[in-house]
């Protein structure tokens, strides 16, 4: 079977989960944390993350009414590790005001559709389309296909043709990922285990070779 058709979806993800392990994907201690760790985590390596993130828990900042009333210059300086601080401060300061504002971690947005909650995360300085389904997925249990460049190198390598960013990725290719069915847990582990197996392939030498050592018959 060509894995380039919809049902194949299912079987790739069957197969990751069979040779690598997602537990625990997205590490964070609360669902506030996940989300500011969602946005420190742009354009750098989640060790630097990390680090951010226990200076942000050592100032008790790892709360949204805290994180809203704090001025983002003074972020900045807490959060330096993970880069681009002066951006990602403003846009961590924002969210924490639209949690508190819309009271959204105690179901304040419920009522809001899948596609109006990721229009009011966009609006969000520096929450971009990625951001906006990460937190969607892992904070509010809406169901989302992370197009990241694993997915798209993953995809690419066993046979779709793949738009080159992620909203091209995420228009042209969303249909056949919906029709497998997936739960949200289940994207939340497929998106765990494709960053894993994106951490294996570069260490084999690209996705390409990983494909073909995972699927031989494709």
């Amino acid at each position: 079977m060509s894995l380039a058709v919809p049902s194949a979806q299912r079987l790739i993800f069957e197969t990751l989960r069979g040779r690598f392990d997602a537990e625990g994907w997205w590490p964070a201690a609360s669902t506030f944390e996940m989300m500011v760790g969602a946005i420190l985590v742009q354009n750098t390596a989640w060790r630097n993350v990390e680090t951010s993130i226990r200076a942000l828990r050592e100032r008790a900042l790892l709360d949204p009414v805290a994180l809203a009333a704090i001025p983002a210059e003074e972020l900045a300086e807490v959060i330096r590790p993970s880069g681009f601080m002066t951006a990602k401060s403003r846009s961590a300061v924002a969210l924490a005001r639209w949690v508190v504002e819309t009271d959204s971690l105690n179901g304040g947005v419920s009522s809001r559709t899948d596609a109006e909650l990721r229009e009011e995360l966009l609006a969000l300085p520096g929450i971009g389309p990625e951001t906006a389904d990460v937190i969607g997925l892992y904070a509010f249990d809406r169901p989302a296909f992370i197009w990241d460049t694993y997915a798209r190198r993953m995809l690419t390598a066993v046979g779709y043709s793949v738009p080159g960013s992620y909203p091209a990725a995420r228009r042209a290719l969303t249909a056949t990922v919906e029709a497998a069915g997936f739960s949200v847990s289940e994207y939340r582990e497929f998106h765990g285990l494709i960053v894993e197996a994106g951490k294996h392939a570069r260490s084999l030498g690209g996705w390409d070779v990983l494909a073909a050592e995972l699927f031989p018959a494709r």
